[in-house]
């Protein structure tokens, strides 16, 4: 996660997976010889106008290790889980990342619009 711009402690990420999976998704990690080198996650999504889809969330692949299919391999896990909870997936790339988008268009993923995301903490 630090390489996408999260900070997180071992306590808070392992914390972030529980309640993932508490909350109906799953975590799926990509290991090489007993390293972690990637990992997405994959959650069921459900909005009023939009009903339910499915969505690939926060996936990353160690530096040294991108060009491997790693990534592939882990977008395909996690539409492989979903597959059969929704008919359609989705995908949400920060907009500085270009690189991702790319990546997610060659696997067949298109773009469908553009938004601002606001937060207000509490």
């Amino acid at each position: 996660m630090d390489q996408l711009g999260y900070d997180h402690s071992e306590e808070t990420l392992s914390s972030n997976i529980r309640l993932v999976r508490e909350q109906g998704g799953e975590v799926f990690v990509a290991q090489v010889a007993g390293n972690v080198l990637g990992c997405v996650s994959a959650i069921i999504d459900v909005r009023l106008a939009e009903g339910i889809k499915g969505e690939i969330v926060s996936l990353v692949v160690s530096g040294e290790a991108r060009g491997q299919g790693l990534g592939k391999g882990l977008i395909l896990e996690a539409e492989k889980w979903l597959s059969g909870k929704v008919r359609v997936i989705r995908v949400r790339a920060n907009a500085l990342r270009e690189q991702s988008h790319l990546f997610y268009e060659s696997l067949g993923y298109s773009r469908e619009k553009t938004q601002a995301v606001l937060i207000k903490k509490s």
